[in-house]
């Protein structure tokens, strides 16, 4: 991966921040940005172990809970708040069954998601099994985007979202991202087997990767520049106080 210089890395963060900025109740951490291309991304495919759910989280009113996400989407911009995310999410609370997820309170949750226009569109949660491997894959066919998530192999959430060909999605990005509250400390992980085809070779893309809080093998193409490969995007432990401390915990 090439060296990613504080401004770099001070551009990433608020640029990603521009998504929900005029929400102080969110707040967001570690991420990787790639874009744009010069054409459309076609197809993203990545596959996640999910780190243990954080530690350390307060919670001052039950009724109120922090809730965490962590996610990859693509999209037309990483500011305009009208460009659609197109973001299959997995999402954690203290109390999972509050929060309309079925997994125990320490597990994960995961969804087929797009953030529309200001409104979150979604499917059911779905469990995820601790130690489980969850596969995504999203597509865009010039009118449609389709996201597919699967655990261990099997499809457990998708969600077509049509009429966007005039968005025309050219970057791909991640978050972790916390609502309302000191979520706690989240382990590191990693986005592993990312692979990103592109519309038309663009020999630059892979320059476009910068990681904010974590590291990656780097995007390398074996033709020309239409598909890419990462083996591995690490995002690096984070933290979400109130106070902005650094809590260690497990």
């Amino acid at each position: 991966m090439r060296s990613v210089s504080p401004l770099a890395a001070a551009i990433a963060a608020l640029a990603v921040r521009g998504v929900a900025g005029q929400y102080d109740d969110w707040k967001f951490g570690n991420l990787f940005i790639a874009g744009p291309a010069k054409s459309a991304i076609k197809k993203a495919t990545y596959t996640l172990t999910p780190p243990p759910v954080p530690c350390g989280t307060q919670v001052d009113d039950p009724s109120h809970q922090p809730w965490m996400s962590i996610w990859v989407g693509i999209s037309e911009s990483i500011g305009d708040q009208s460009s659609d995310l197109f973001q299959p999410l997995l999402n954690w609370a203290p109390n999972n069954e509050q929060e309309g997820c079925p997994a125990p309170n320490d597990a994960w949750c995961v969804a087929a998601s797009t953030f529309d226009s200001g409104n979150q569109v979604a499917q059911p949660y779905v469990a995820i099994p601790n130690g489980a491997s969850v596969g995504f894959e999203i597509t865009y066919d010039g009118s449609a985007v389709t996201q597919v998530v699967s655990i261990n192999g099997e499809v457990v959430s998708q969600q077509t979202d049509r009429g966007t060909g005039a968005q025309t999605p050219n970057y791909i990005y991640s978050s972790n991202e916390c609502y309302l509250g000191a979520c706690g400390t989240i382990q590191q992980y990693s986005w592993d087997d990312f692979t990103v085809e592109l519309e038309q070779a663009d020999p630059n893309f892979g320059n476009t990767l910068t990681v904010n809080g974590g590291d990656s093998t780097g995007l390398t193409t074996s033709d020309g520049g239409k598909t890419w490969h990462a083996d591995s995007i690490v995002i690096a432990k984070d933290y979400f106080y109130t106070d902005g401390s650094k809590k260690e915990c497990s």
